[in-house]
């Protein structure tokens, strides 16, 4: 086989038929970093052409009003299209290409939650080696087990597209029993994924509200064991399996029941990204937004409109 077929076969696995570095390796008994080599070989001799899309156009001004509001956050307001599925998916491609960039950064743990708005967002990655990036889970299995966007599944598909280690954390979200959480705790694999989870330099997060947790029956069966003593009314939403209320406290920190890292672990992490696109969780976004549980927002013009009149009403 020539050289430049051999550029054409391992390129035409990894971009078109989304083999992973392994996988190429086995295929062709190379090592990962003739592969990742060759596929920048394949680039310069314009066998492989890469084009790239800009982000969609950004509102400075809704940004800077939002920026003057909450301070210490970043605000990316993507226009908004000419209707909501257009919207949708130019937020998506937009927030795949503004953290592509954080990701090469000198960025070695990556933490992923689940949802859809984080399934579209992965789902517009572009596939380019990480090969030094670790992505992890940081707290447990939504239970979610008939979607796609589920916290497992998430982890490894976000994994594939970069070619990188991915660590799960084989635990339920909410563990009611305190004696069995903390016990959990100390096991090798759980303990494992934990660890390097509080080393995160991004995590990616989208927003939830106490409607969407009561969409998984276990999880609504148990609404009132996972946060005891807490009035449901006073929840804006819910961020990292937490319940906060409109202001941003988090109304279970002395009776948490989530599994993973502490609350005060992941605000730790210094890049904290949430894509936000559904237009009817304003009131958790602005909860979410004066409790700083996040360093990064990307929205569109009408969710950010609509936070601003909320807030100046």
């Amino acid at each position: 086989m020539q050289h430049s077929e051999l550029l054409s076969n391992i390129s035409e696995d990894y971009y078109l038929n989304k083999l992973s570095f392994g996988e190429i390796s086995k295929k062709y008994k190379l090592s990962r970093y003739l592969i990742n080599k060759y596929l920048n070989d394949a680039i310069k001799q314009g066998i492989v052409k890469i084009q790239i899309e800009a982000i969609a156009k950004r509102n400075s001004q809704l940004e800077l009003l939002l920026s003057e509001k909450f301070k210490k956050i970043h605000f990316y307001v993507i226009s908004d299209g000419k209707n909501d599925i257009t919207t949708s998916n130019e937020l998506s491609k937009s927030a795949a290409l503004i953290v592509e960039k954080m990701f090469k950064k000198n960025c070695k743990v990556v933490g992923t939650s689940w949802g859809e708005a984080i399934y579209s967002l992965v789902d517009n990655f572009q596939n380019f080696p990480l090969e030094d990036v670790k992505f992890t889970q940081f707290m447990g299995e939504n239970m979610k087990y008939n979607s796609t966007a589920g916290s497992m599944r998430m982890v490894e598909k976000i994994a594939t597209k970069f070619s990188s280690e991915f660590l799960t954390l084989p635990a339920p979200l909410y563990i009611i029993d305190n004696q069995v959480r903390e016990g959990l705790y100390f096991e090798p694999s759980i303990k494992n994924t934990l660890n390097i989870a509080k080393e995160m330099d991004v995590l990616l997060t989208g927003i939830g509200t106490i409607r969407s947790l009561k969409s998984i029956p276990i999880w609504k069966e148990n609404i009132h064991r996972i946060f005891p003593n807490i009035s449901l009314d006073k929840i804006a939403g819910v961020m990292y399996g937490r319940a906060f209320d409109i202001d941003g406290n988090i109304l279970n920190a002395d009776n948490d029941k989530v599994m993973g890292i502490t609350i005060n672990q992941i605000l730790k992490t210094p890049r904290r990204v949430c894509l936000v696109r559904s237009k009817s969780k304003t009131q958790s976004l602005i909860g979410a937004l004066r409790g700083q549980l996040v360093t990064d927002i990307i929205l569109s013009e009408t969710i950010a409109y609509r936070i601003l009149a909320e807030i100046n009403d």
